[in-house]
């Protein structure tokens, strides 16, 4: 028989870390205290951040939102960006608006200035040899403790053939809690986005459109938008697919040389509606996957065939450097 101080040794140890598995080739998750990993075929190609430390300011600020990581299965090396840097809210594929308005309030649920977002539970994990899913449970909280939001966020993953690994099926459904709420910013402050590492090759971004001639500062409601950036000399591609049933209207900003790129639909909500948003990303290694595959992807996606499309390629926009100041006489 165990003594009474090792069975409870042995029961912290599985509540630490538990792995759900149902094909030892296939997905598997393993949950630990902060976060989950996703692995497929024993490697990890994502991890799901879902701390809420408010112990101090450093790790309140490192906690303040759940973001999905991508991981490298080949390196075992994040390909997506986290806390810290420039921007430090910019973190993997994540999601929100910068104006929420509520009452006379504008709620900044973007760079996280007006609250958090607090993982609260798993609604679902589960693994099979073709699929993982997540389905995490999600307050945003203001400051004052009002719960503003409520989410269920539900990430599926299926493996890609080469050049792709991942796919990324993003679904969330947000309801409206506190009031009627403008769920409103700008293209580079709110939506689903993925935000590459600090460290990428800024001359080296390119984004790819769906149309013969790109506008992404005028257009709307791309059906796709893809991405190809450099880190550490290896070249990743991601492709976002916007589903149809999204709000119209949506634009994009697809055009920073550091690597972030996303769909941003607005909408109003009614107290207690509730707004659905799906995209799917497609992630790669070596270059973008290929047209043939975006568009099959899609059509599996939307349940539709849809019509061709080109790939038309733009390099990212450099930001001129600001001049130097005059030196003082």
């Amino acid at each position: 028989m165990f003594s009474a101080k090792l069975r409870l040794v042995l029961l912290t140890s599985l509540l630490a870390v538990t792995t759900f598995a149902a094909n030892p080739v296939g997905f598997e998750l393993v949950t630990k205290a902060d976060q989950t990993e996703v692995k497929y075929q024993g490697k990890i190609v994502a991890s799901y951040l879902t701390a809420n430390d408010t112990s101090n300011g450093a790790r309140a600020n490192e906690t303040y939102k759940p973001y999905l990581r991508i991981v490298d299965p080949t390196t075992e090396q994040a390909i997506t960006k986290g806390p810290g840097g420039t921007y430090t809210h910019h973190r993997g594929i994540f999601f929100g608006w910068m104006r929420i308005g509520l009452e006379n309030q504008r709620m900044d649920f973007w760079s996280m200035g007006a609250g958090r977002q607090i993982h609260t539970a798993f609604k679902e994990q589960s693994a099979q040899a073709q699929e993982a899913k997540l389905v995490s449970l999600i307050d945003w909280k203001a400051r004052n403790g009002q719960l503003v939001v409520s989410e269920e966020r539900t990430m599926t993953f299926a493996a890609l053939a080469a050049p792709g690994f991942l796919q990324v099926d993003f679904a969330t459904t947000i309801t409206a809690e506190a009031g009627d709420l403008n769920l409103e910013a700008d293209p580079e402050h709110g939506g689903v986005h993925y935000r590459a590492p600090e460290e990428v090759d800024g001359t080296k971004t390119q984004y790819f459109f769906p149309v013969e001639h790109p506008q992404p500062h005028k257009d709307l409601d791309y059906r796709w938008v893809g991405m190809t950036y450099v880190l550490a000399d290896k070249t990743y591609g991601v492709v976002e697919i916007n589903h149809p049933s999204n709000p119209t209207g949506t634009k994009w900003s697809a055009y920073r040389d550091y690597a972030r790129f996303g769909a941003y639909p607005h909408t109003n909500l009614k107290k207690g509606e509730k707004l659905t948003l799906r995209y799917r990303f497609l992630i790669s290694a070596g270059q973008l996957v290929p047209l043939e595959t975006i568009l099959k992807s899609e059509a599996d996606f939307v349940g539709k065939s849809g019509e061709a499309a080109p790939l038309t390629p733009l390099a990212a926009e450099h930001p001129a450097k600001p001049a130097p100041k005059p030196k003082a006489k």
